[in-house]
């Protein structure tokens, strides 16, 4: 069972100004994450706006990615549906474009119990024979899961780890801790130092897009021990990730994509799009820290 470390970009979705998938803006942001020494890439997560997307959109964009890629680095792809059926139809697609592994928001809207959501990861393991992430979000999903229930997770040998989207570090440590076989990637970057500490070896991450190279450096100076330089950067991280909330996230990092040169479009309706002195705020924080 291969352990994944190391850096992975939660991608965001490029769009032309006829809204469709923008495939070359695609193609240079997977170069430029590549050059800033990434290990890998998450697609149509959160980031990626998945779902604002049709299946059909979803699967073609799996399809660009990899062929951007061109087995240079690790692909996971979220293929989290409302039912069951139709993530295993995107697990099935994912398998057939070699995907290093899939991962899953677990069902939500629905008030599902325990024992469906874990039934659910064990439909997808049995019938996608590819190794399953947990997508744990919390915040997004309305899912908590207990050490109880990573514990009836992991019994499978089909579910290879978790991306922990929580600040429940203590809970971080615990799963690290207890199952060290198991990847644990930090899905928070305004904590990715923090999960280092707590035994975390991996991130998946939306301001990678922009930013990959300071969390390489984070990871490397904490290696050397260098912790106090690692805090700088990681201080630099969170004026970024601090401004980026007070816009909107996902909006606020393909606008700073533009500003670096790789133009993705806008998000998706309901999304709005940025305000002039917006923009201006984000430009002023960007270069502050070194990113444009």
């Amino acid at each position: 069972m291969k352990k994944f470390k190391g850096i992975y970009t939660a991608l965001v979705t490029p769009f032309d100004a006829d809204g469709r998938i923008h495939a070359p803006a695609l193609q240079k942001l997977v170069e430029s994450n590549l050059q800033m020494g990434v290990n890998g890439f998450y697609v149509a997560g959160s980031t990626g706006e998945s779902y604002l997307l049709s299946v059909e959109e979803r699967k073609y964009l799996l399809e660009a990615v990899m062929e951007a890629v061109n087995g240079r680095a690790d692909v996971i792809v979220n293929i989290g549906m409302f039912a069951t059926e139709h993530s295993i139809a995107l697990a099935r697609h994912a398998k057939k474009q070699q995907v290093s592994a899939i991962s899953s928001v677990p069902p939500f809207y629905f008030p599902f119990t325990m024992d469906e959501y874990i039934q659910y990861y064990t439909d997808l393991a049995e019938a996608a024979e590819i190794p399953v992430i947990i997508y744990n979000i919390p915040a997004m999903s309305s899912v908590t899961f207990t050490m109880e229930d990573i514990t009836r997770l992991f019994s499978n040998d089909g579910i290879i780890g978790v991306k922990h989207t929580s600040y429940d570090l203590f809970q971080l440590q615990q799963v690290v801790k207890q199952y060290p076989e198991k990847s644990v990637f930090i899905g928070h970057d305004e904590i990715y130092l923090s999960a280092l500490a707590a035994g975390a070896e991996a991130g998946i991450g939306s301001t990678y897009n922009i930013m990959a190279d300071k969390f390489v450096k984070i990871s490397r100076l904490f290696g050397e021990k260098h912790l106090e330089q690692a805090l700088e950067v990681q201080n630099e991280v969170n004026e970024i990730v601090t401004a980026l909330c007070n816009v909107g996230v996902f909006k606020g990092i393909k606008e700073i994509l533009k500003m670096q040169g790789t133009d993705c479009g806008v998000c998706r309706k309901p999304f709005q799009p940025l305000k002039e002195e917006q923009i201006r705020y984000l430009r002023d924080v960007a270069q502050k820290n070194h990113i444009l």
